[in-house]
């Protein structure tokens, strides 16, 4: 009778070391791409010196924040911590993970059903992505900063998430992976 319970002890220590390898293995591959938060509370930084009507300069300082000066003044984006983890750095992780860059990717679903997905229900949203290549998430987030903020100009649609006063929080993830980063904004909200 002191057999079997030992072979069954032996048999549980070996299904745990199995799990645990699994797990880790699942683990290791998952973090090859790594989030880095403190480009996204730099993202965030930029997006409202723009977003208040300053300018983010070539070298990332905020030039007449708060002022309306450079465009109309619209309110600071408060940061959805829920969207930022939940749905902005997930998919900035799966831009890394399958090398693309946009807003769609083959088999996944769109903005709407990965903000619903994730029990966010507001029909009122919208995403910029910045898929500048190689350096410090730091720089790829002001190069794809800088890149939104020309399209002042033009009215492109960058500029017009980041301008656009419906839009009442701003998810943020910013992912990287062997020196290429991706940021990805989930603007969200309801009209008045």
């Amino acid at each position: 009778m002191t057999r079997r319970p030992a072979r069954i002890a032996g048999l549980a220590v070996a299904i745990a070391a199995l799990l645990t390898v699994s797990v880790l293995g699942a683990a290791t591959a998952d973090t090859s791409v790594a989030r880095v938060q403190d480009a996204e509370t730099y993202a965030r930084s930029l997006l409202n010196c723009t977003r208040t009507g300053g300018w983010v300069e070539p070298d990332g300082s905020c030039s007449d924040r708060g002022s309306g000066k450079h465009s109309v003044y619209r309110k600071p984006l408060p940061l959805h911590a829920g969207i930022s983890r939940k749905v902005a750095w997930r998919w900035a992780r799966a831009l890394v993970a399958n090398n693309v860059c946009g807003h769609v990717i083959a088999g996944k679903p769109e903005l709407g059903r990965r903000l619903a997905n994730q029990g966010f229900r507001y029909q009122y949203y919208g995403e910029n992505i910045g898929c500048w290549g190689n350096g410090s998430a730091h720089e790829v987030v002001l190069e794809a900063h800088l890149a939104m903020q020309a399209e002042q100009s033009s009215g492109g649609g960058h500029w017009q998430n980041m301008k656009n006063a419906g839009y009442r929080s701003v998810g943020i993830g910013v992912a990287t992976r062997d020196g290429v980063t991706m940021v990805v904004f989930d603007f969200y909200g309801k009209r008045w």
